[in-house]
């Protein structure tokens, strides 16, 4: 079938191997040596610092700056960053194969430190500005392991509408002031910079047009960052903006220049977000799988039982699809075709938003009364999952 075919190989113009030229093949895309030299350092890092017997001490503040330091050491923070940049990718490469390596097992360990808000949402709109002095400070201090830089994207009454955008910002003197109420900034309750999405044309509603990128202190005046905890052990914060004045520096991307950022970084997010969620899915397969080898009933294992092995034969169908999905994406990323790299990226994001929940469901099923204990990661991975979705 198409989808089957996607899942092990790409061909441009066609799916049919016998209507495609043999230089028009393109394999689908798998870790490199140096990628999976990553993913089994990430691996044993998390399996260090993630174990299961940990993981309820995890995120019990917004940043854990110990194991902030040794990601920055370890150079994940400076992944997605052009060598230019003081980043690990040369001119042209977008870095998103080590992304997506690093990104499954940030899932698979429940990582709940600001990766991606910092390094892949505000990273890649800093990175999208104009040069300055400005710009070459704030990605120094993201690779180097210092405050996440937040992003207060979303408001209270926008219903999951990026672009519906009452914060206002408007021109005073050499500089601008803003008012409005962010929420769900991503990052933000442990930064000291904050990249704040704010109206300067136009009326809420009108669209991305008119719409400005602002570097706000978070310790401003007029600014009030209030920290709080999600369900899956992340943190957020609303950001309140009451007449905070900010030098004409504070413009990282206006009108135009700003959508086009934002659009770009939102879908590469979204691809991220769905290689995490392969590697949750990924750790609660195998998790299930080895729980029902063990686990006997009626004096044999459960996993002996054809409709149980069904069930996980459905999980790991989905997992394998799913990840087919966001190797597809990097696949297009490599090629230069960047709409079909899009088009398979939200296929993603949506088959881990919704195979990637009923997973998790599954599995705490068939573990049964233990799938509910908070002993067990398998509550606190399908939070995140909802989280994702």
């Amino acid at each position: 079938s198409e989808v089957e075919g996607r899942a092990h190989q790409t061909w441009r113009g066609s799916l049919d191997p016998r209507q495609a030229d043999i230089q028009d093949f393109t394999p689908m895309f798998a870790p490199n040596d140096d990628q999976q030299l990553l993913i089994d350092s990430a691996r044993r890092f998390t399996q260090k610092h993630y174990a299961d017997d940990k993981l309820g001490q995890m995120g019990e503040s917004p940043l854990n700056t110990a194991l902030w330091s040794e990601m920055a050491e370890a150079g994940w923070l400076m992944l997605p960053f052009s060598e230019a940049d003081g980043g690990l990718q040369a001119e042209g490469q977008s870095g998103l194969g080590d992304c997506v390596s690093l990104f499954e097992v940030l899932g698979e360990g429940l990582v709940v430190e600001p990766v991606l808000a910092s390094t892949i949402l505000a990273g890649g709109l800093i990175a999208a500005s104009p040069e300055s002095q400005s710009r070459s400070d704030l990605i120094a201090g993201i690779v180097s392991g210092g405050a996440p830089v937040g992003v207060a994207l979303h408001e209270p009454r926008a219903r999951h509408d990026i672009w519906y955008c009452e914060a206002t910002a408007s021109k005073s003197g050499d500089g601008w002031t803003l008012t409005g109420h962010k929420s769900l900034a991503h990052g933000a309750a442990a930064a000291e910079t904050i990249i704040v999405l704010a109206r300067i044309e136009g009326e809420p509603g009108s669209g991305s047009a008119g719409l400005g990128l602002f570097l706000v202190p978070a310790d401003g005046a007029g600014v009030t960052v209030t920290p709080y905890r999600l369900r899956d052990d992340h943190w957020v914060a609303d950001v309140k903006l009451d007449g905070a004045t900010l030098g004409a520096d504070a413009l990282l991307l206006g009108p135009g220049a700003a959508a086009e950022a934002l659009e770009k970084v939102i879908d590469k997010a979204r691809l991220l977000l769905a290689a995490e969620g392969t590697g949750i899915m990924r750790r609660v397969c195998l998790a299930t799988q080895a729980y029902t080898m063990d686990r006997k009933q009626f004096g044999v294992p459960l996993a002996s039982f054809q409709v149980l092995q069904h069930r996980m034969v459905d999980m790991q169908v989905a997992f394998d699809q799913a990840r087919s999905l966001v190797y597809e994406a990097v696949t297009h990323d490599l090629a230069g075709d960047a709409e079909a790299a899009t088009r398979a990226a939200r296929a993603a994001y949506r088959a881990v938003s919704e195979d990637g929940v009923e997973v998790g469901k599954q599995a705490i099923q068939l573990h049964g009364g233990m799938g509910m204990s908070e002993e067990l990661p398998l509550g606190r991975a399908l939070r995140r999952l909802l989280a994702i979705q």
